[in-house]
């Protein structure tokens, strides 16, 4: 594991540790004033500084690229899609300043206006904005290696992800779409498009790495297949929200399904980390080859 992505997995280590004292201060004592605390506070202060290294670490590697490069183009969208991420965390910590995700049940009733709350807007922001953004990332790096004939096929699990994660779109497309009639808002109806966005993304990541397999198990392909587990995890902990939601979930698992959140924050970030190891190394190399006369 490269160092920097080291230290980002450390990080979430640590941060996990503190979260399982207040979970277990919450297990014990029914009480949420800790594991409030917690997620409002740390867990913000954890997404803020996840979200801000994506950002600086997808620029960076922006810049490795010259201009006329195509893969200057997809590191943009990148970490565009992770600045919008860092927006979002931050009109909802501005917003209320507790659970970042925890509300959603309460967002997504109908409403007249264009957006319920300013917490509604950071979900959107970070949400499908920023999914869209990643998409057009990917789709970037799909067309590159289409031109250079590096599309490989899916495997059986590939597919078999695709199909619950698709699925799973499918089924919430047909729950909100009838609720059409009850004129939600703009701001609800956006927060609709995540899991199609997710699909999308996981379809794009999944093409993505195995076509960089092909060319060997190195940095670059660490990198796709950090995107692959952070869509992933995403789509869990978007999974989760709609079983809570639906009372499948007891109190106790349901606040354990909030840490899943971390977990995707620290897979985007390890990304462009990847990427800019495999670009450092690819320097490192180039300098040092012998001089031909």
């Amino acid at each position: 594991m490269h160092r920097l992505v080291r230290w980002i997995w450390i990080l979430l280590a640590l941060h996990l540790t503190l979260g399982m004292i207040a979970y277990g201060h919450f297990l014990v004592t029914g009480q949420y004033t800790l594991l409030g605390w917690y997620f409002g506070g740390l867990g913000t202060l954890f997404f803020v500084v996840m979200t801000a290294g994506e950002f600086c670490l997808a620029i960076i590697c922006r810049s490795w690229f010259d201009s006329d490069e195509p893969m200057r183009l997809a590191w943009g969208m990148i970490a565009c899609a992770a600045l919008a991420r860092l927006v979002g965390t931050l009109l909802r910590a501005i917003s209320d300043g507790h659970l970042p995700w925890g509300d959603w049940h309460r967002l997504l009733q109908p409403s007249g206006g264009l957006f319920v709350s300013l917490s509604q807007l950071g979900l959107v922001v970070g949400g499908p904005v920023s999914m869209a953004f990643l998409a057009v990332g990917l789709g970037r790096v799909l067309g590159i290696q289409r031109r250079f004939h590096l599309i490989s096929s899916l495997t059986r699990g590939d597919k078999t992800l695709l199909f619950l994660v698709v699925a799973f779109s499918i089924s919430q497309l047909a729950i909100n779409l009838p609720l059409l009639g009850n004129h939600p808002s703009l701001g609800t109806m956006l927060l609709w498009l995540s899991d199609p966005f997710l699909s999308l993304l996981l379809i794009e990541a999944i093409l993505v790495r195995r076509s960089v397999i092909r060319m060997g198990q190195g940095l670059v392909a660490k990198c796709w297949g950090m995107f692959v587990l952070a869509i992933l995890i995403t789509s869990a902990g978007d999974a989760s929200i709609w079983a809570a939601n639906h009372s499948l979930l007891s109190e106790r698992v349901t606040a354990l399904t909030w840490y899943i959140w971390f977990f995707a924050a620290a897979a985007f970030a390890s990304a462009p980390a990847y990427q800019l190891a495999a670009i450092a190394l690819t320097r490192h190399d180039a300098m040092h080859l012998p001089e031909t006369r």
